[in-house]
């Protein structure tokens, strides 16, 4: 979002030119300047976080934003001109910085705008959503129907948790819980992403040092009321303003948002990219698949996606087609430990199956669950339910991060490490996540695909 917003701050200060007849700009005093306001915009931009769509923020403090950084950045701009032109042309160079810095207000807005009103229609149609719990009391009932009111912000409450009768007779259409029911339980069988704690400080319905270690655990994050003190208390934890109330964010999960954003572009235009290049041989496989025994094309199965979401999962069938039947039989040669189900020469397979297993290229519809948004190119391998409800609860955070085609596991470990290793492979990839790293595995995996090291 900030290299955008860049691009189009550098595409105005260009076209102002074409405003006046005069040109005292070089080429290499232009390019000059067109690099120093991409540093500058760069890190005002990002200083104050103009690069997110917020879902809960007012319009006055984005045009704030804005108003601060173009009349910091353009008084800069100004000085530099003045300094190296030694003023000669000062009456051109205050009109030609003046009606660059209107221009970019007015677009800059504009572009900010219009983004932030589709999100708004695609939250609306119940994309882009974030499934949430409430644990509160009757102070937070503003609050709560404050939050009902705006859709927009993409916010969907699954429960308010709470044992005061008036929740259930006023939210009729929410599923008010008792607040002695498990929410640790409660959040695993869930796709929740978020928990807002709104009890007082001094309440003892919760343990908030171990809701805290919960959240950890299961990689949802967790916004707290703010407190005076609280600040100081939270590691890993975040200030910010929003719903007319103050809170502080406590997550393990990435937080670098432009990288998130990067990754999620990314995903789109390989996962594109790829379909479209390998689009001959994927007619290949199929019309092989069809014809050594007549069953479908492609393997379906549900799979357990980011914050326990379910979604259909894609593979080019490589076993036999009554394969799900089979697997009972088979179940006293199971190779692997923990809760999943490995052979290494596994009957079920075709002839074709081998080959895609072995080159990995049985792998290749799962593209589409990336374009679907279900999946990611990078990142933990999407589960099945069975395997979730046998999980410890530290390895539940593998669910905090969206699922991918490939993970460090798929290239560094596969059949090498225990269920355990795997997880932990996993978790440490969470923790350690960058683009750079994401980068790597791709590499990695092109090597494991080359080699033909699947299995």
């Amino acid at each position: 979002m900030i290299t955008v917003q860049v691009v189009i701050t550098l595409l105005i200060f260009l076209a102002t030119e074409y405003l006046y007849p005069e040109r005292i700009f070089s080429i290499q005093f232009k390019v000059f300047l067109l690099l120093q306001i991409a540093i500058v915009w760069s890190f005002l931009l990002y200083k104050f976080r103009l690069g997110i769509i917020f879902r809960a923020k007012s319009f006055f403090s984005r045009f704030r934003g804005y108003l601060v950084t173009i009349i910091f950045g353009g008084s800069l701009l100004l000085f530099e001109i003045e300094s190296l032109t030694l003023a000669r042309h000062s009456h051109y160079s205050i009109k030609y910085v003046v009606t660059f810095a209107i221009l970019n207000l007015i677009t800059l807005i504009i572009f900010k705008l219009a983004f932030y009103y589709s999100m708004r229609f695609i939250r609306r149609t119940g994309h882009n959503s974030r499934h949430l719990i409430i644990i509160a009391d009757t102070t937070s009932i503003p609050f709560i129907d404050y939050f009902i009111q705006a859709k927009d912000w993409g916010y969907h409450i699954d429960a308010i948790i709470s044992s005061d009768k008036k929740f259930k007779s006023r939210y009729k259409d929410i599923n008010v819980i008792n607040e002695t029911v498990n929410l640790k339980e409660y959040i695993t069988k869930k796709p929740i992403e978020d928990i807002f704690y709104c009890l007082p400080i001094d309440d003892k319905t919760y343990d908030l040092e171990q809701l805290l270690h919960e959240s950890d655990e299961i990689g949802v994050s967790l916004h707290i009321m703010q407190r005076e003190y609280l600040q100081n208390l939270i590691s890993n934890s975040a200030a910010i303003k929003g719903f007319d109330h103050s809170f502080i964010t406590h997550s393990k999960t990435p937080r670098n948002y432009i990288g998130i954003k990067i990754k999620d572009v990314f995903d789109i235009m390989f996962s594109v990219s790829v379909l479209i290049t390998f689009a001959p041989f994927l007619a290949i496989i199929a019309l092989l698949i069809k014809l050594e025994d007549g069953g479908p094309v492609l393997f379906q199965q549900e799979r357990i996606g980011l914050n326990g979401r379910r979604f259909i999962f894609y593979k080019f069938r490589s076993m036999v087609t009554n394969a799900e039947e089979l697997l009972f039989e088979l179940q006293g040669r199971n190779e692997a430990d923990g809760p999943v189900f490995k052979i290494e020469n596994d009957p079920r397979i075709t002839k074709i199956g081998r080959f895609l297993r072995k080159t990995s290229l049985d792998e290749l519809p799962q593209f589409y669950n990336v374009i679907k948004g279900e999946m990611s190119v990078v990142g933990p391998r999407p589960p099945l339910l069975r395997e979730v409800q046998q999980y410890e609860r530290l390895q539940l955070r593998r669910l905090s991060m969206r699922p991918g085609i490939t993970c460090s596991w798929q290239v560094w470990g596969r059949h090498e490490v225990t269920f355990k290793e795997w997880m932990q492979m996993d978790l440490d990839y969470i923790d350690k996540w960058s683009p750079l790293l994401d980068l790597k595995i791709i590499i990695a995996t092109v090597g494991v695909v080359i080699g033909a090291k699947g299995h």
